[in-house]
This record gives structure tokens, sequence and C-alpha cells, in this order.
């Protein structure tokens, strides 16, 4: 019995040397931090664009991939996304404006998981007003629902300009689904100003707008593939007559220099009338990693 008794004691010493350790490695974290964000403000970094979508997928991927032993890896990039909430002060303030009609907690709950407990939010009732507190810098980012075919008043046609102010699709939410949890089947789209940054595993959002007759759903796909693109049509919005705007998903990280997007629309001037990219986005981990 004694010996089980100083067994315990000794484990319970080495988790308070460990909690130790951590804390000191967390501080380290953040003095790392503050000193990235001295040197951007020193080489005349515009702090509004200090967003880093791409980078952050990043480091939770080379995580997931170092990680073994009995911590969930759900567990791992919670504590991780945590941490990284919890030190966007340090370069700028952060605020999220959340989309979530009748006042509906589960994309709050979405996005207060991806941000941690630290980040200011707010809830946006409509698409226009999650825009507007975006386009007045109230809100940094909008976390917004996932694009669904036949919605009556889709918000993704508001992104489908080249203004230099309009929002952009930075990220998809959740990073990593958590079977345990019970957003598991939610998913949502996170819009700013920042620019889109690829992480090495992407897609890319596109909305082409078609025109009369000749819009085809079979011959776009075929015009995909002889682009070198893979890709589907999320959402469609009727835009009077037979035109319409179309919303694509496609693999890869694309751009306004995307040779391969203008050779899709290139292809088809008879068909597509206009062709804009309005975002990419991280692809999130489809497994947990135990």
């Amino acid at each position: 019995m004694t010996e089980h008794i100083a067994s315990l004691a000794d484990l319970r010493h080495e988790i308070d040397v460990l909690d130790d350790q951590i804390q000191d490695l967390l501080r380290r974290r953040a003095e790392a931090v503050e000193k990235v964000a001295v040197t951007k403000r020193a080489s005349g970094g515009d702090n509004r664009f200090f967003l880093r979508c791409g980078r952050e997928a990043q480091i939770l991927r080379r995580l997931l991939a170092r990680q073994h032993g009995p911590l969930p890896g759900a567990a791992l990039v919670r504590i991780n996304r945590e941490l990284i909430g919890a030190l966007y002060d340090l370069q700028a303030a952060v605020r999220v404006a959340v989309l979530a009609p009748n006042k509906s907690v589960a994309r709050w709950d979405l996005a207060r998981d991806h941000y941690g407990s630290t980040v200011p939010m707010l809830l946006c009732a409509t698409a226009t007003s999650a825009m507007r507190e975006i386009s007045a810098q109230a809100a940094t980012i909008g976390v917004m629902p996932l694009p669904e075919d036949g919605e009556k008043d889709p918000w993704w046609p508001m992104l489908a300009n080249n203004g230099a102010e309009t929002p952009r699709v930075l990220a998809k939410l959740p990073f990593m689904p958590n079977p345990r949890g019970r957003l598991a089947d939610l998913k949502a789209l996170v819009i700013g100003r920042c620019p889109p940054e690829a992480s090495g595993d992407d897609r890319s959002l596109v909305v082409l707008q078609m025109t009369g007759a000749g819009v085809s759903l079979a011959r776009l796909g075929s015009l995909l593939a002889q682009a070198g693109l893979a890709g589907q049509v999320l959402a469609q919005q009727a835009i009077g007559g037979q035109d319409a705007r179309l919303l694509l998903d496609i693999a890869g990280f694309h751009d306004e220099t995307s040779t391969a997007l203008a050779a899709l629309r290139a292809a088809a001037p008879d068909m597509i009338q206009d062709l804009t990219v309005i975002g990419a986005y991280a692809v999130p981990m489809a497994e947990p990693v135990a």
C-alpha cells in the first residue's frame, strides 16, 4: 500500500512538472508570436491582413502528422486552435461575425470551437448585416453557412465581383470533425478581406455567370476536364431569363492568375459570360487522428 501511495505521489508530481513545462513553452510561443508582430510592423506590413488561414492549416496538419499516444487528434486540434485564437490580439484585434438566422446557436458554437473562447463574436441575422460588419471593419471575418443548391436568398453571389474591399472565402469549418461532438454534420465557410492563402492541399470557389441557351452542365463538365480542372457545382442562382450563376468547388488553389481558369473561360465565350474566383480554403482533415 505504501509503495502504491508513493507511486501515485510520484506520478502526480510528474504531472505538475509537465504542467509547468507546458506553461513555460506556451509563454515562449506567445513571445515568438509577439516578435512576428513586431517584425511585420517594422517592415510596414498591413495588420488588416495578418490572418494566415493557410499557415494555420499547415500548423495543424504538421502536428497531427506527428501525433501518437492516447491524446485524441480532435483534442490536439482544439487545444492548438484555442492557442492560435488567444494570440491573435498580439498582432491585431479579431472579431468574428456569425451568420445565425433566428439566433441559432449551432453555427455560433462551431465558430467558437474553431476560434476559441477569447475571440469576440457577434451575431448577425442576415448575410447583408454580416457583410456590412466586415466592410465596416467591425468584424474581421464572418462564419457563413455552406452554400446549398436551391437557396432562396444565397449569400455567395455577394462575393462575385472583383472589388478590392470584397470579402473572400478563407477557410472551411470544421477543420477536423469530432465524431463525439454534436456539430459533426454542420459545416460553414469563413470569409474575410484577407487574401486567400495556399496551404498545400486546397480547394477554390469560383462563380461562373452563364448565359442563354448555351448553359449546359454536361458541357461545363467536359470543359473543366479539358482545362485540367476537377470540380463540382455547389449551387446555382437564376438571374433572369435563361442566365444563371454557378458556384463551383474546384480542386487546387486558384486565383486571378490561374491559367487553367483563363483557359476554361476562353473555351466557351458563348456560355461563360464572367468568371470570378471568390476564395479558397484548406481541405479539412477527413478523419480524426487517434
